[in-house]
């Protein structure tokens, strides 16, 4: 069915995710804003209503904007823009293509608002669903569209009205929008009449007099959008449904269109079919591009913010990023010192301008001292193109940095609870430099967030490097950055999982898979934060079906590098063996570990074996057993005699060289036992002993 289409793949106009791309890249992101722009968009408004819905996140009866955005959070909500910007910006849609969305767009608004405003009118109870209904009345056209684009559109200019659209629909595709539309709602499991509303938007009023209100409520705010005048039909109808009489309904009709009209031109957008309107979608798709770019800098900056080891390694990232995203150089931050109330110099030593030059200047916190504490003290950016205004402290900062006018930007920290100024960023630039920054203000001031957050972050992290010394810090630094950096691509995955999940329904084969894989994404992400903060996440032993994790351990690997590789994996497993004490997730690092290097071993056509025992007598006690055979050419003499340690690969590059001394650590941990036999000519065999 075409209604399993992937919902991200709905298109939406480049003006409107520009909005939102903005809206939630601010740190103290507004709810309220980010859900009245995205109530502007059908597509986006699918999107994230079907995410909140889908049985991933677990939301019940999201039936409004407002409340699937606040239960998702910004962080999602942020990966299905960013994902949307993505696919817009480098799809090919040609002038056909936008001319429909632009139409579409303005109707989809049209209706929803008039739904709102009839819910009310009417005292329906939920006027937020009436809008978001409305909104959705016609998405079934974007979901045909998404699929088959030029037949679509082909269609489309063949007819001129509501009920020839319906019967084309039916010929050419078997569905009508309405109907592809409801199916869509029906899949999120929201309760009510939200799907009936837009299965039966375009029925005849005579059909649906006894129907529900939102039905109702959806039927007649669709015929009122159909045109910019209002018809006898449209007049009609409104009489039949509620009792609304011409004047009211007019009324109505020229406010709601005069509302959108407004919406439309705060966003540049110009329903129009001419070559300037072709020219203002362009440069609406070249900004989402340059959105999108300064969310590659931003990450760059992130990652270079978080790798500096003290304040001058943060002043050194700070001032490369600057030059590379900004073309600022030669700048200097100023940080508040919290016992003395002054903002401190922080210099890195490597400025190109002045290499001798030492900057240790301190600014006290009064206004008119320098540019630099107003900046501070007034949270806003101070610059000046007079020298003979400036004080001596500012003539000095704008010799050392070198050019025409000194700028200082404001550090601070957004947190949900309020705005930490932590320093003032300070460097020098022309006249036209200056001009050209303006019109990237925006990148500018989230650049600004990232340096502050990065400051605040890192001063206890700096102290304790400090504390520790290089050789532990070192260690627990380069850990920590896998764990922050791994963590955005990890939740990105998850949610396209989820997506895959909507688009090929319920009941797909891929759907088992699709689960495995989440699995063992929440399983890495479990191991990487047992590595951030060993001392925090102690995992005590529990109830572990030892052939079930096999079972579910050997799947993964007959299903992905045993097919590619042509090796076969067989199973003979002890069914009087019951659950054991253990930590299941050590069970399944431990197999994986082991598995991997016996796939890695074998030349195609090779053979594994996995068996379970439920009981074998070891040194006078009771041990469920676990073997892991294989034929493979065995364990070179040498590497045997510190099997278990820590050492360099045998493998080449890409492997560390720790699995082993992993695997032992953890049967250790589960007060167990490994032995490993192995030769040329039987291959390797490692026996798992777990305490019954």
């Amino acid at each position: 069915m075409v209604t399993k289409t992937a919902i991200d793949q709905l298109p939406s106009l480049p003006q409107v995710l520009v909005q939102i791309l903005d809206a939630v890249q601010k740190d103290n992101a507004d709810y309220q804003r980010i859900a009245d722009i995205i109530r502007h968009d059908a597509g986006i408004a699918t999107n994230l209503v079907a995410v909140a819905n889908s049985s991933y996140y677990g939301a019940k009866n999201c039936e409004s904007i407002e409340r699937a955005l606040l239960f998702l959070g910004t962080d999602v909500v942020k990966t299905i823009v960013i994902t949307a910007c993505i696919k817009q910006f480098f799809g090919h849609f040609n002038q056909q293509h936008q001319q429909f969305l632009k139409r579409f767009w303005r109707r989809s608004l049209i209706t929803a608002n008039f739904a709102q405003v009839l819910a009310t009118l009417t005292s329906y109870a939920a006027p937020d669903e009436a809008y978001l209904c409305g909104l959705l009345a016609d998405v079934g056209q974007l979901v045909t569209l998404t699929s088959n684009e030029q037949q679509y559109l082909a269609m489309l200019a063949t007819v001129n009205n509501d009920q020839q659209l319906l019967a084309a629909e039916q010929q050419q595709f078997d569905a009508t929008h309405c109907e592809i539309g409801a199916d869509l709602i029906d899949n999120w499991g929201i309760s009510g009449f939200m799907a009936d509303a837009v299965r039966y938007h375009h029925e005849a009023d005579q059909l649906i007099l006894d129907a529900h209100h939102l039905v109702k409520i959806v039927n007649l705010a669709s015929q009122l959008s159909t045109a910019d005048e209002i018809d006898d039909q449209a007049l009609a109808t409104a009489d039949n449904l509620f009792g609304l009489n011409e004047s009211l309904t007019r009324e109505l009709f020229n406010r709601v269109n005069s509302d959108v009209d407004a919406i439309a031109n705060s966003l540049g957008i110009d329903i129009a079919d001419t070559e300037v309107t072709g020219q203002r979608y362009q440069q609406a798709h070249q900004q989402l591009g340059e959105r999108l770019g300064e969310l590659g800098e931003l990450a760059q900056l992130n990652a270079a913010l978080w790798q500096a080891r003290s304040q001058d390694g943060l002043q050194e990232a700070a001032q490369r990023s600057l030059f590379l995203t900004l073309g600022i150089s030669g700048s200097v931050l100023f940080l508040l010192d919290d016992e003395s109330q002054k903002l401190c110099s922080q210099t890195s030593g490597q400025q190109p301008q002045a290499p001798n030059q030492a900057l240790n200047f301190e600014i006290p916190l009064e206004v008119g001292r320098s540019l630099i504490s107003d900046a501070f003290l007034n949270n806003s950016q101070q610059s000046s193109t007079q020298t003979s205004t400036l004080t001596v402290i500012d003539r000095q900062m704008l010799r050392y940095c070198q050019s025409d006018i000194l700028v200082c930007w404001p550090l601070t920290q957004s947190t949900p609870e309020d705005n930490k100024a932590v320093g003032v960023l300070v460097f020098a630039c022309t006249q036209q430099k200056l001009s050209e920054l303006e019109q990237r203000s925006n990148l500018a001031r989230q650049i600004c967030q990232e340096i502050a957050g990065a400051i605040a972050d890192n001063q206890h992290r700096f102290e304790l490097i400090e504390q520790e010394g290089p050789t532990s810090s070192q260690y627990q630094q380069h850990i920590r950055e896998a764990v922050h950096e791994a963590s955005n691509p990890l939740s990105i995955i998850r949610n396209y999982l989820e997506m895959l999940k909507i688009k090929l329904g319920d009941e797909h084969d891929a759907n088992e898979g699709l689960e495995l894989i989440k699995e063992e994404m929440d399983r890495v992400g479990n191991i990487l934060l047992r590595l951030k903060d060993p001392g925090e996440i102690a995992e005590s032993d529990t109830s572990v079906n030892i052939n079930q994790i096999i079972e579910t351990t050997a799947h993964i690997f007959e299903d992905s590098i045993c097919v590619t590789k042509n090796i076969s994996l067989e199973k003979h497993l002890d069914s009087s063996l019951g659950d054991t004490t253990g930590n299941p997730e050590h069970l399944k690092q431990i197999l994986t570990n082991l598995l991997k290097n016996a796939v890695e071993a074998l030349q195609p056509g090779g053979k594994i074996t996995l068996s379970s025992e439920a009981s074998v007598s070891f040194s006078g006690r009771d041990f469920a057993a676990i073997n892991i055979e294989d034929n493979g050419p065995g364990i070179a003499p040498e590497v045997k005699k510190n099997l278990f340690s820590p050492v360099d690969s045998t493998k080449g590059q890409g492997h560390s060289g720790l699995g082993l001394s992993i695997v032992k650590k953890l049967i250790d941990d589960m007060d167990g036992s490994i032995v490993c036999r192995s030769n040329p000519d039987s291959g390797t065999q490692f026996q798992i002993l777990l305490p019954n």
